[in-house]
């Protein structure tokens, strides 16, 4: 079980405070990011640890428009901190605690189709989430884009293995999916696709975590994360052995890197190592007298506000993209209503 403690610390010293405003930085002495304080918060979150989130909200505020990125990641800092978020007309409208702010955006206009070429979509940078296919997920999310067939096939074309394919993009493929689905277009999975995805999987794991594809040998962070996530959705339990490799990510520091072969901490990394022990069986409270978030039952409420896929629960069958409708379908009527409640 990896030091709650000492993460928790890591993530507060990577906090920049000015005249009531908190953001984060993962490098220390540079300005913070909005990213940043995103993966900060989601982190805080799901540790049920103390998170400042009215300054948060201010530092948010200071920005007097947001780049693409930065109008994603703010919105998801504000749902995590129960702000009513929407888009419309190119701006980024917020409502927390009965202040209604509005914030102009830049979103990129190129046809979501076109980035489904693989020399595109197959370069992942830094972070499973800039690639991109995430900009896709991320563009389907924040506003109001068009869905149409074109759209849905070439997505499904990411599940088929006898295509040329990575672990993280099957991810991002369903997790594209999803969020379609919740926008109000009917997706069905066929059993064909979970089949080959699941022959897929299991290619790519090994005894402590997955692999990007079935021809490498090196086992990541991302490539845990996107594989854990595709087994959570086709209610295939994680290896023995992914416990421990989360574990020995865990720097002195606190933090958490991408590979065990060393590296430095991120707040990302410490995003994503925390996203998968969430979910997992075997983080249960070992000692529940003992004091601090490390001694009780850390049950994460998988704050994955980068859309994780969850699978279905015990005892039910696989191919749950269709399963969320209804769930969907009922978040966006609630959002609406309280959109109108606060006045735009």
């Amino acid at each position: 079980m990896p030091d709650i403690e000492a993460l928790i610390r890591y993530i507060n010293e990577r906090q920049i405070k000015e005249n009531g405003r908190i953001g984060y930085n993962f490098v220390r002495d540079l300005p913070p990011t909005i990213r940043d304080t995103f993966f900060a918060l989601a982190c805080l979150k799901m540790l049920e640890a103390d998170s400042p989130d009215d300054e948060i909200v201010r530092f948010l505020g200071d920005y007097s428009e947001f780049d693409f990125n930065g109008a994603y990641y703010a919105m998801k800092c504000l749902k995590l901190m129960g702000g009513e978020v929407n888009y419309q007309y190119g701006k980024l409208i917020w409502c927390y605690q009965d202040d209604v702010q509005q914030r102009p955006c830049a979103i990129p206009t190129t046809p979501l189709i076109r980035y489904f070429k693989y020399e595109i979509y197959g370069m992942y940078g830094s972070s499973i989430f800039s690639s991109s296919l995430s900009a896709v997920l991320k563009r389907i999310e924040l506003s109001d884009e068009k869905i149409g067939n074109g759209l849905v096939n070439l997505t499904l074309s990411l599940l088929d293995v006898s295509n040329r394919q990575d672990i993280m993009s099957a991810y991002i493929a369903l997790e594209i999916l999803k969020a379609i689905e919740k926008r109000g277009y009917p997706i069905n999975l066929l059993s064909l696709y979970n089949e080959k995805l699941s022959t897929f999987l299991k290619s790519c794991t090994t005894r402590k975590g997955y692999v990007a594809n079935p021809t490498s040998s090196s086992v990541s962070l991302e490539s845990t994360y996107a594989g854990h996530n595709i087994a959570q959705y086709l209610k295939i339990p994680d290896m023995f052995g992914i416990t421990s490799f989360i574990d020995s990510l865990q720097n002195a520091n606190g933090g958490f890197r991408r590979s065990q072969f060393g590296g430095i901490s991120t707040l990302e990394s410490c995003y994503l190592a925390l996203s998968i022990i969430a979910a997992l069986d075997s983080w249960t409270d070992e000692d529940p007298g003992r004091d601090g978030p490390q001694g009780r039952h850390a049950r994460v409420r998988a704050q994955d506000a980068e859309g994780a896929v969850r699978g279905p629960g015990r005892g039910e069958e696989p191919g749950g993209i269709a399963q969320d409708r209804a769930q969907g379908l009922g978040d966006r009527r609630e959002v609406q209503g309280r959109s109108e409640k606060c006045g735009y």
